[in-house]
């Protein structure tokens, strides 16, 4: 992992965090969306604790395997969607 932050991304992985980019972006929306009118009865208590299972798994194993799309869009995408799950749980 010591070279994780150092290097350059080559153009396969440039286009792997676009992607994750993307992906990880699509989540804001919602988890504003809910913040904002603390509603949460139209969104899935399963569907957001298997995915936030999901990506905290993929997240620590973008970072065992070293690899920065990975670990960058599942980082940040842990975010919303953790937040999202929180106040599913906490407002029902």
């Amino acid at each position: 992992m010591a070279g994780f932050w150092s290097t350059m991304p080559d153009p396969i992985e440039l286009i792997g965090l676009i992607a994750s980019f993307l992906t990880t972006a699509a989540f804001f929306p919602q988890a504003i969306r809910t913040i904002y009118r603390r509603d949460t009865r139209g969104l899935s208590l399963v569907t957001y604790l298997l995915m936030t299972v999901g990506v905290a798994t993929w997240f620590v194993y973008g970072l065992m395997i070293g690899n920065r799309p990975v670990t960058i869009a599942n980082g940040v995408t842990l975010i919303p969607i953790a937040l999202i799950l929180f106040m599913k749980l906490r407002i029902g």
